[in-house]
């Protein structure tokens, strides 16, 4: 029996389910999202790795997926949840290359990643190479993300995507101006890619936003699709449901370098989000420092 097999068989203790329905409730009063989705957890395990180890490390980087996955790490609401399948495969994919790589021998990515697809909210997870390498050269960051995304989503994952993204965020952190970062996307548009018609989204409502951020937000929340849940016992804000919204947030964040205050006041753990991202800056100036 896999780890994750034997993740899905435990037995969920009902208060937990008494937690996660007083979630649910509390939220919807309140209009307020008490837990932080399992690809924001992730999010935040990549960007604490970079933090504490100071730069990329598949090994550090997988000890704080399996904290997460095990422990709660990056989660405010502990052990509550069990993560979604394609998560749970992505991150045993992690670890099975890991493995290999130390053993010197090849993993058969192409067969393991046939039931890994790369969803949109896999942009977020990658992110943190955008925040940590900002000042980096390009070819550094386009090393880091070849290697995250053939060891967790296997080499037929749109990588063009990956690397638009992150130079998107690249950018709007160095301060280039909105028409420029505009201009300079030479990805190929392809409706028929899921994660290319996502990135495509996005660009349009940055576009059409007339650089009102809260008109492209009102947007992005117009575009919400709801989606079936695998089962109960899921985390009720682990979905695609509004990802195109997050990473609207995260890109015009960056390039008005503003959020609404009423939208401020409603992320959870702001003071854990504004530490971390203090770590960040410091440690990624002394890795630029060190190179």
């Amino acid at each position: 029996m896999t780890l994750g097999e034997s993740f899905l068989s435990h037995h969920i203790d009902p208060y937990i389910l008494e937690h996660i329905q007083m979630e649910k409730e509390y939220s919807q009063q309140d209009d307020l999202t008490l837990v932080w989705s399992d690809d924001v957890s992730l999010t935040l395990c990549f960007l604490a790795s970079l933090a504490h180890h100071g730069e990329y490390s598949q090994e550090h980087l997988l000890q704080r997926y399996f904290q997460w996955w095990m422990n709660g790490y990056m989660c405010p609401t502990g052990l509550c949840f069990t993560p979604r399948i394609h998560l749970k495969k992505s991150i045993d994919l992690f670890g099975e290359t890991q493995a290999a790589q130390a053993l010197g021998i090849e993993v058969d990515i192409d067969k393991k990643t046939v039931d890994i697809p790369s969803k949109p909210a896999a942009l977020l997870r990658l992110s943190p190479i955008g925040y940590f390498y900002s000042k980096h050269s390009y070819s550094k960051r386009i090393e880091i993300i070849k290697d995250c995304t053939k060891r967790m989503f296997g080499r037929k994952a749109p990588i063009d995507v990956f690397i638009a993204y992150i130079e998107l965020l690249v950018n709007a952190l160095n301060g280039v101006s909105k028409h420029d970062i505009l201009q300079s996307i030479q990805l190929k548009q392809n409706s028929n890619e899921f994660l290319n018609k996502t990135f495509f989204d996005l660009i349009d409502l940055i576009s059409n936003d007339n650089n009102n951020i809260e008109q492209g937000l009102q947007r992005a929340l117009e575009k919400k699709s709801s989606q079936p849940k695998e089962c109960k016992y899921l985390n009720p804000f682990d979905s695609d449901e509004t990802i195109l919204l997050t990473l609207y947030l995260q890109i015009s964040g960056a390039i008005y370098n503003s959020i609404p205050n009423h939208w401020f006041k409603q992320i959870y753990a702001k003071k854990t989000i504004e530490s971390l991202t203090k770590w960040i800056i410091y440690e990624r100036n002394r890795n630029l420092h060190s190179i």
